[in-house]
């Protein structure tokens, strides 16, 4: 299993989806797919952002050698103390609007000094107490990966000042809300924000900072790993399978076409 951060912080680029089903065996299956990452989402699923239904999630993740990050609903010190107590690799805060609502998420995901997130060794992070606290304790400072996720206009208007708060991990752009908080026509795959995307992807650089943003297919990954991403959310597990299933009924109903 990669650690993220070092592998941002070396320049790669991650590939990974969303999982909103909620299905420990999809989860296993995008693992043993040689994907980088899965995004344990509890935001857009009926996954909750507290109880042991994560916790058994982020198991099959580690379990299938695949990282785990989590979205929790939203920014609530609560739910990011629960998703790094259970082992996530690193958090995605939702609807980040100001520096310091930033600062805040940043609080909430690491230990003191740098935060203020309760210490607890006996976790699933730590492996039940079996990595010893001090060891814990400075993987935590060295490890936490906190990505304030810009989907509203004002997180644009501040991404400046977002992106220079200390212990910032990196700038997850969220197309789809964003355009809809700006009252832009939907798109089902490209939302017209190409202006708020090049500010938040500079704001990010300015500050050495790893840009996330999302995908939908191959060629849309490619496009933003040439302006500069680095972790792509590739869609999510279940755009995933309906997009594989179109695409085997669509070769049926050709097959059949033949047969006629």
């Amino acid at each position: 299993m990669i650690n993220i951060k070092k592998a941002l912080a070396n320049g790669e680029v991650l590939i990974g989806p969303f999982a909103v089903s909620g299905s420990p065996g999809v989860v296993e299956t995008i693992g043993y797919g040689g994907f980088d990452f899965v995004i344990l989402d509890t935001e857009h699923s009926p996954i909750s952002p507290y109880g042991s239904e994560l916790e058994n999630l982020v198991r099959t993740a580690w379990s299938a050698d695949i990282s785990p990050i989590i979205r929790p609903t939203w920014n609530d010190r609560g739910q990011i103390l629960k998703a790094m107590d259970m082992g996530a690799s690193g958090v995605i805060v939702p609807h980040v609007n100001t520096a310091d609502e930033a600062a805040k998420a940043v609080s909430a995901a690491y230990y003191g000094p740098r935060g203020r997130r309760s210490a607890a060794p006996p976790t699933l992070g730590s492996h039940r107490g079996f990595i010893d606290w001090p060891t814990y304790h400075r993987m935590g400072l060295e490890d936490t990966l906190v990505f304030p996720l810009i989907e509203e206009y004002e997180g644009v208007e501040n991404i400046e000042s977002i992106a220079a708060v200390p212990g910032v991990g990196g700038i997850f752009f969220g197309p789809f809300d964003l355009a809809v908080s700006m009252g832009k026509p939907a798109s089902a795959f490209e939302p017209d924000v190409v202006t708020e995307r090049e500010r938040v992807y500079r704001a990010a650089k300015a500050n050495n900072l790893p840009i996330a943003d999302l995908a939908w297919n191959v060629q849309s990954a490619f496009d933003k790993i040439k302006q500069g991403a680095q972790l792509i959310a590739l869609g999510t597990d279940i755009t995933l399978f309906s997009t594989a299933l179109r695409g085997l009924l669509g070769e049926i109903k050709e097959m059949k076409k033949q047969l006629n």
